[in-house]
């Protein structure tokens, strides 16, 4: 091991302990490899960071982003939560199942776990804690019903994942759907069992009249997924345009149908978008960077060969693939984990003859059980930050909701058929 890669992953090590902004991490250690190693062309380097923004996939990334802003402000996530409400709210612990549907459903327009909790979750809270449902329970299907955000398409760590491993994006797509029902059933169960022993209130069961009635409210709403999943899916438009086109669904549904929302609101959605996308390209390039020093140095061969010296059973190289990612998303952001580990599973997968498009739900589906998880977990922080709620009491809430979680990871990872059935139903060569 060279002097110039210690010093880099002590310098990445050392500003990850102090709380520097993953770019920032990744940027500096990477610069000072390159000026420690010596005998590298910088114009390279600078090509190198350049050449990974310059890509078509990546611009569904703010599309997608301003997308769920608009739909947050705009009023659909209260249009989706009662029109579930209406076909759930009469079985035991009622609106948690309306918190697993609406975030499900939520998750085919807004393609981000952190867009549900922040939009949708604030609307779940609140109506769980006005029927009196107690905060562990409340925050903890919140959380993990979020996780669907970014496995149910459209998913914006998917086109991430697409970039970095160079696959179709249209495919990881659908081959979220089939994960994300699984994970909604087992939350279900999940919540099932624990309403039973808790006695949570019961709503009268709507009418059809009233399920009608939420029905067309929401119907603009709803039209979207179908919309964004069937042209992907007839290869009508790529997800990029999809991305674009979603933008111009919700515009047109929430400022000339449903009326809900200003064009001054409409310009700040426009700004925050800016504002949010920033950080999320700095990590692009600066992983781009990060990443190509981990291959100069030929890590990606180390960690290959370590594996496939333990085994070359398939399924216990899913496994392992399985505790790196969730100890990575335990302290990283999902994109510079992905943009970073990718590269080096890629060549196992291939040898072991895993499917790439597989490979990519279980990424997802591991660094989205990161969101939930500390020290990094962002979803913990919004919903501290949102309720002003003690961070270590949030991740005592939602400790116990890690349990369904960690079951539907196993089925997502051991029976394949379930992320590629659809892709292959529709002719996607999975």
């Amino acid at each position: 091991m060279s002097t110039a890669f210690i010093a880099f992953l002590v310098i990445f090590v050392v500003f990850l302990f102090f709380g520097a902004p993953i770019y920032l991490s990744l940027l500096t250690s990477g610069l000072a490899y390159v000026f420690i190693h010596g005998g590298i062309d910088n114009m390279a380097v600078i090509a190198k960071m350049y050449g990974s923004l310059n890509n078509f996939v990546l611009l569904a990334i703010p599309m997608f982003m301003m997308a769920g802003k608009i739909m947050n402000t705009g009023g659909i996530t209260d249009r989706i939560f009662g029109f579930c409400r209406s076909l759930l709210g009469h079985f035991p612990g009622g609106l948690a199942y309306v918190n697993i549907l609406s975030s499900f459903i939520f998750s085919g327009m807004s393609g981000s776990a952190l867009a549900d909790v922040g939009g949708l979750g604030a609307v779940e809270i609140k109506a769980m804690r006005d029927e009196g449902y107690e905060d562990d329970f409340i925050f903890g299907v919140t959380a993990a019903s979020a996780t669907m955000g970014p496995i149910v398409p459209p998913s914006i760590p998917m086109v991430i994942y697409g970039a970095a491993a160079s696959v179709s994006v249209g495919t990881l797509f659908m081959a979220g759907v089939g994960p994300g029902i699984v994970i909604a059933l087992v939350l279900g169960v999940y919540v099932f069992m624990t309403a039973r022993k808790r006695n949570y209130p019961v709503h009268p069961r709507a009418s059809l009249k009233d399920v009608g009635k939420w029905f067309m409210k929401s119907f603009w709403a709803l039209l979207m997924i179908a919309i964004i999943l069937g042209g992907i899916s007839s290869g009508l438009f790529t997800p990029t345009e999809a991305s674009c086109i979603s933008i111009a669904y919700c515009i047109l549904a929430v400022c000339g149908i449903y009326r809900d929302m200003k064009p001054k609101e409409l310009i700040r959605c426009v700004s925050d978008t800016v504002v949010d996308i920033v950080p999320a390209l700095a990590i692009v390039c600066s992983a781009s960077l990060f990443g190509w020093v981990l291959q100069f140095e030929h890590l990606g061969k180390l960690i290959l060969n370590g594996m496939l010296a333990v085994t070359t059973n398939k399924w216990l190289i899913l496994l392992m693939i399985d505790l790196i990612l969730l100890f990575f998303g335990m302290i990283l952001d999902s994109t510079p984990t992905i943009l970073l580990l990718v590269p080096i599973f890629q060549p196992l997968v291939k040898q072991v003859g895993i499917s790439e498009i597989h490979l990519g739900v279980v990424v997802v589906l591991n660094l989205m059980i990161g969101l939930m998880t500390p020290p990094y977990g962002q979803s913990l922080f919004m919903l501290s930050g949102a309720t002003k709620t003690p961070f270590n009491k949030v991740v005592k809430y939602i400790a116990p909701w890690l349990i369904p979680m960690f079951i539907a990871l196993a089925l997502v990872t051991f029976f394949p058929w379930i992320c590629l059935t659809i892709p292959r139903i529709f002719g996607m060569g999975v």
